[in-house]
């Protein structure tokens, strides 16, 4: 297995037996991390928090460094954990990966360029692998799916600005008329996130809101890439996993519903935001 940048991995959703879901998916925890429009007050205690920021990064990483042989296969990423997981790179690792790779039927090597040669492949040191079968796992390109259906001066609207699709709500790109993009910014449950930005987007069609200027559009998609840019050296990848509660809330507002969506203020703020919080309305 070929490994050219690692990103961290986890073998369940606990954590020193705490639930995952208390660091990143409860609105306590998402306060924080930066987030769009957040206010004066808001920002600079953030700038306080980021300690604590910081702190719960090293836990969750100390977890995985104690319970997966990360460092013994190079497997170790060199960023912290909140990096992979503000850019939804954060894993699941299979079941029985490490064991079989205890066996050696799995094989780790770190390598940056690479290439093939008559019996399988070759790496930047000189070293060679004979492999039968070469399965490049490089991702889906999405962008450029949606370039090769898109006409010009659209088509070159998709990398504006920084290289990143600025979608307002997750949806709308101010400058593309008649034309929506749902599931295309991820998030860490993208299922759940497709699905309300759905309803959004029906309540949009049926004309039960409507869209702000272009200019106030794009502003918040400037502000929602610099907060991806500050948060994370991945952020191209276009995650809004620390911010996915607020992400929520104005879709929530737009629509004429409640933003918080819990039962009482505790709830509220200790509880996990899940797809069921936000069953649609009447």
């Amino acid at each position: 297995m070929l490994v050219r940048t690692p990103h961290w991995i986890v073998p369940h959703y606990w954590i020193w037996g705490l639930p995952f879901s208390l660091f990143y998916t409860t609105r306590s925890s998402q306060f924080l991390h930066e987030r769009p429009n957040q206010g004066l007050l808001k920002a600079l205690l953030c700038l306080l928090l980021s300690p604590m920021r910081s702190g719960i990064s090293k836990f969750i990483e100390s977890y995985l460094l104690w319970k997966l042989p990360l460092e013994r296969y190079g497997l170790k990423p060199e960023h912290p954990f909140e990096e992979d997981y503000a850019s939804c790179q954060m894993a699941i690792v299979p079941e029985n990966f490490f064991s079989e790779a205890d066996k050696g039927k799995i094989v780790f090597k770190r390598a940056s360029n690479w290439s093939f040669w008559s019996e399988g492949i070759e790496f930047e040191d000189n070293s060679k692998l004979e492999a039968d079968v070469v399965v490049l796992a490089t991702g889906f390109d999405g962008k450029k799916k949606l370039k090769s259906i898109l006409p010009q001066p659209f088509r070159s609207l998709l990398d504006y600005p920084y290289g990143i699709t600025p979608l307002y709500r997750g949806t709308i790109h101010p400058l593309i008329p008649n034309m929506a993009f749902v599931g295309y910014i991820e998030s860490v449950s993208n299922l759940a996130t497709s699905e309300i930005r759905s309803m959004w987007l029906s309540g949009l069609v049926d004309n039960k809101f409507e869209l702000p200027s272009v200019e106030k559009m794009l502003s918040q998609t400037l502000k929602e890439i610099d907060v991806m840019k500050r948060s994370t050296r991945f952020y191209k990848r276009h995650c809004i996993s620390t911010h996915s509660i607020n992400h929520c809330d104005e879709i929530c507002e737009d629509m004429g519903w409640n933003s918080w969506r819990k039962k009482n203020w505790i709830t509220e703020a200790f509880s996990p935001y899940s797809s069921e919080d936000y069953r649609k309305e009447d």
